[in-house]
């Protein structure tokens, strides 16, 4: 959709992940790869996050993190009936980006990002 409309801003593609649901990929690192390699292929360059429903996306962190990705947690994601609090998931998030050698980026940092992305020319059209 957005090689049709190539002046709006380019989008952040959700990799979504789920252990309950069939509409998506199992949380697994083969499975984080082949979304990457897809994104890569249709839209290079552009920024990705995972996410899921009803799944644990902190192990996939750090290959996360290797792949250049973003990641989502919370109440949302979680598997049902989580005994953990929406800012326990985020905590624990934030320590999985920190072991493995990054930062989590505050909402202005991301926003910056976001406004410095294009989308390359051979995509435009």
């Amino acid at each position: 959709m957005h090689r049709k409309q190539p002046t709006a801003p380019v989008p952040v593609y959700r990799l979504m992940f789920s252990s309950a649901f069939t509409f998506s990929f199992p949380p697994e690192p083969w499975a984080l790869e082949a979304y990457a390699k897809l994104v890569e292929t249709v839209a290079p360059g552009s920024p990705w996050m995972a996410a899921g429903l009803a799944v644990d996306v902190l192990p996939l962190i750090p290959k996360i993190v290797e792949l250049g990705g973003h990641v989502r947690v919370g109440l949302e994601d979680a598997p049902f009936q989580s005994s953990r609090r929406n800012v326990e998931l985020v905590e624990a998030a934030v320590k999985a980006i920190q072991k493995a050698g990054s930062e989590p980026a505050t909402a202005a940092e991301i926003r910056t990002t976001l406004a410095a992305y294009k989308m390359p020319a051979a995509h435009a059209a």
